[in-house]
């Protein structure tokens, strides 16, 4: 549903996220709206998270909306979400209990046209779900009417598409994870493949995540919207790369992300690369496991815990090799900046994700997931042979210049409805 640009009283883009903390759906969310605004476009940053700190400097001339805050404290309010709960988990107990036929007919009877008791329980499974962050978005989307909607990360994705459910929206979602291996909490995963239904398009960051959406339903129109990088074809790599050693890592602490692997990859290594030092840029849950981990194996004097940084591009800088062990990506924002710093990477299998821009043994290596061994035989390999590691690094900064914005912003436009 095409609008016209910026038309008077009505903001053009919403780009919608859970909070604006660390993560690269909120880097991809700040580079497209200060990309279009920039171009004379109305955009707004939307979050449904209240009170999550702010990781980067907020584009100038963006108007935040942030959502979530609680506004209804009555008794009936109170028992108005208690009654919903337990709806939701009646809901839940019937696809637990495996009732085919009803899993069919109620997903042939939910969909944007639907109406009758299919689209009565969806609506309350998703109120339940989703609760006062839904009901909110769907007041904003009613009094302030975008024209388009862009939201990103599943969980927000899906509030979306039940908030615009019945509205005149174009309304993108952006799928930031492999599907096929990311797992929800069991009402989200129900929830995902019906609310999607509603998307005008349903995005993903890679052709693997995308081929796993394509063979969980059938969407409206189906697209891969990768990340941008604005000027990976000027980046340079800062000061003399001939000299830059170390290893770094640039994540969150989560499991996702396989930092224990690293960790457990250390103590195999022997030489010069045993006194390379080792560089974790990012924060979150599993710091404190991590660090135990690096002390029960010797290793604590090699490894710097450097926490959530604003400027990772400085240890992207001082280091030689990009370390990612994960268990399962999307296209991490990360692994794409240090290409563009001319580092050389080294991945796993786990997810096609990464796969598309690294070149096995071209601009990179790719070892199996969950192999501490593998990962060290890698890390060596890089360490013992330098020349080969400034191939890399610089294979790896010539294929990431396709990520610049003159190359993607057609497509970012097309799918955005915006020519």
């Amino acid at each position: 549903m095409t609008e016209s640009v910026s038309a008077p009283g009505r903001d053009d883009l919403w780009l919608v996220l859970p909070h604006l903390g660390a993560g690269g759906a909120q880097k991809v969310a700040l580079i497209a709206s200060r990309h279009f605004a920039a171009q004379g476009l109305k955009v707004k940053l939307v979050t449904l998270i209240p009170g999550h700190p702010v990781a980067h400097p907020l584009p100038d001339g963006i108007p935040w909306l942030e959502l979530g805050a609680p506004t209804h404290r009555s008794w009936w309010a109170r028992a108005g979400r208690f009654a919903l709960a337990q709806l939701d988990k009646l809901i839940r107990l019937f696809f637990q209990l495996q009732l085919r036929w009803f899993e069919g007919w109620f997903q042939t009877c939910v969909r944007p046209q639907g109406w009758g008791l299919a689209m009565g329980l969806f609506a309350v499974g998703t109120e339940a779900t989703a609760g006062l962050r839904l009901r909110q978005l769907r007041q904003e989307f009613r009094r302030q009417r975008p024209h388009r909607v862009l939201a990103l990360l599943t969980r927000t994705n899906i509030t979306c598409c039940c908030a615009a459910w019945d509205l005149p929206i174009h309304l993108v979602v952006s799928e930031r994870n492999d599907p096929s291996l990311q797992r929800l909490p069991e009402v989200w995963q129900r929830l995902r493949p019906l609310a999607y239904r509603r998307a005008d398009v349903v995005t993903a960051n890679t052709a693997g995540v995308l081929s796993a959406l394509d063979a969980m339903g059938d969407w409206e129109r189906l697209a891969l919207l990768p990340n941008p990088l604005p000027g990976a074809s000027k980046v340079e790599a800062h000061g003399d790369q001939s000299e830059a050693s170390g290893f770094v890592s640039v994540a969150r602490l989560v499991p996702q992300k396989g930092l224990d692997v690293l960790v457990a990859a250390l103590p195999r290594l022997s030489g010069a690369a045993a006194a390379w030092p080792v560089n974790l840029v990012g924060d979150g849950p599993e710091r404190e496991a991590l660090q135990q981990q690096a002390k029960d194996l010797g290793v604590s004097s090699r490894l710097r815990f450097l926490g959530f940084r604003s400027d990772p591009e400085r240890f992207l800088a001082e280091a030689a090799v990009f370390v990612l062990p994960s268990r399962f990506e999307g296209m991490p924002n990360a692994l794409l900046e240090a290409m563009a710093a001319g580092l050389a990477v080294i991945v796993t299998d786990a997810s096609p994700g990464p796969l598309e821009v690294v070149e096995p043994g071209i601009s990179g290596l790719v070892v199996p997931s969950d192999d501490p061994a593998a990962l060290a035989e890698a890390m060596q390999a890089l360490v013992s042979d330098p020349d080969r590691c400034r191939r890399m690094g610089a294979a790896a900064k010539a294929r990431i210049a396709a990520l610049d914005w003159p190359q993607l912003e057609p497509l970012w436009r097309s799918i955005l409805a915006l020519s």
